[in-house]
């Protein structure tokens, strides 16, 4: 399961064209609200297919209208995130809908977690989630998680590489400077707000390491 909500703001109006197999894709790029204060906005690349292109590209949508995009975040090595549209509406008061930011995932841990502790008291744990896409043939989506607090702590005692799990949290874009090259990185990360053990303890382990494509270490995106 791969289910994003955001709330976005027309950066680049949508382009439709028809691809060699006669198929109708409609691309557009948003920019997406921060969903803390501390967070700064960041760039996302949305995609839509069939009858949605057609309308996506019908909507009339300027530069600088505000909308909630519904669908699938696909996160491929080597190329900008891509949120794969299902569904979508305008925003005609932003105050009406403050911080549209949720993710909901299904998959399965992609390593033990890294559990840290701070001065303060806080816990994280950080641990990479497999999530499979519809077709058998392609490689998994792979999400780095932040759990925080308590969940932290569950995580650390009950998952291990392969445990089936579902979280549900926010997702945000961690930046930093490249210290070799100077040029600025970043990488998708979702900050965990709930987490749910699912499967088996034999499930988990039946799992470990049966991920096809292997896991990367970092998911970079280019900018």
């Amino acid at each position: 399961m791969n289910h994003l909500i955001l709330l976005g703001e027309v950066i680049a109006p949508p382009a439709l064209k028809t691809t060699s197999n006669d198929k109708q894709v409609c691309t557009l790029q948003v920019q997406i609200q921060p969903y803390k204060e501390e967070d700064s906005p960041w760039e996302l690349r949305v995609c839509a297919w069939g009858k949605l292109a057609a309308k996506l590209e019908g909507a009339d949508l300027g530069i600088g209208t505000l909308l909630v995009l519904e669908g699938g975040l696909r996160i491929e090595k080597g190329h900008p995130p891509e949120l794969q549209l299902r569904n979508f509406y305008v925003v005609s008061d932003p105050a009406d809908l403050p911080g549209v930011n949720s993710i909901t995932l299904v998959g399965r841990a992609g390593r033990d977690p890294e559990v840290r502790y701070f001065e303060s008291g806080s816990v994280v744990a950080n641990l990479t989630l497999a999530v499979k896409r519809r077709s058998r043939d392609e490689d998994p989506d792979w999400f780095n998680l932040a759990i925080w607090g308590k969940p932290a702590e569950v995580a650390c005692d009950y998952l291990r590489k392969g445990s089936l799990l579902g979280i549900t949290g926010s997702v945000a874009l961690e930046r930093w400077t490249d210290r070799t090259t100077g040029e600025e990185r970043g990488k998708i990360a979702v900050r965990v707000d709930r987490l749910d053990l699912l499967g088996s303890k034999r499930d988990a382990e039946a799992s470990e390491g049966g991920h096809r494509g292997g896991e990367p270490s970092t998911e970079e995106v280019p900018f």
